[in-house]
Order: C-alpha cells, then sequence, then structure tokens
C-alpha cells in the first residue's frame, strides 16, 4: 500500500521557505492520483506554522478538478489563519482553468513577470 505522502511519480514538489513565505514550486500533473500528495505537504506545512503561501504553478502542465479543490482547501485554511495563499505564474492550461471555474475572480494569480 502506498502512503499518502508517497510521492507520485508525474508530480513533483520543490519547497523554499523563509520568514516571510512559503515557496511551494509545482511540476507535472494535479489530477485524482497525485492531489493527495500535495494535500498532505501542504498540511505539514500547516502544522510548521506556514501562513503565507505561493504556489508557483509555471511547470505544472495539467490540473484537474481534485487539484482545484486542494488549491481552494488551502486557500481556506491560510485565510482562516490571517495569511495568504498567491498562485504565481500558472501554465496557459492551468490559468485557463482558474478563468472557466472563476476562480481568477477568489484567488490571488501573480504573472511570471511578477515577482513570488
Amino acid at each position: 500500500m502506498i502512503s499518502p505522502l508517497a510521492r507520485p511519480a508525474p508530480l513533483d514538489l520543490d519547497v523554499q521557505r523563509s520568514e516571510e513565505r512559503t515557496l511551494v514550486t509545482v511540476s507535472g500533473e494535479l489530477d485524482a492520483a497525485t492531489a493527495s500528495y500535495l494535500y498532505g505537504r501542504l498540511a505539514e506545512l500547516e502544522m510548521e506554522g506556514a501562513t503565507n503561501v505561493v504556489l508557483d504553478l509555471a511547470r505544472l502542465n495539467f490540473m484537474d478538478s481534485t487539484g482545484l479543490g486542494v488549491i481552494v482547501t488551502e486557500h481556506k485554511r491560510v485565510q482562516r489563519v490571517g495569511g495568504t495563499l498567491t498562485i504565481f505564474s500558472p501554465s496557459s492550461p492551468v490559468r485557463r482553468l482558474f478563468e472557466i471555474t472563476g476562480l481568477t475572480q477568489c484567488l490571488d494569480i501573480v504573472p511570471a513577470k511578477d515577482e513570488p
């Protein structure tokens, strides 16, 4: 049996922490098979005190509704603790998904030309 935090092959996370923020670079595919890994890692960061989270999605090739659910859940979590969630540089297909679902209206999405 695979642990819920075992990294599925098509998803890679890189976490960099500073006093001001936690930068999580997400690469690969975020779908039903990989969403629990991201969810678990974000839960670990929450337990470590992360409140200002930046998700760098420039290298995320694909995301389905399960991945959207993880991002919305993280958005709600950081808001509860007075923090922020910033979506940085989503790839074109991922940005389109945010637009189609209307999440561009409630998430802080920063284009690549700006610093995360």
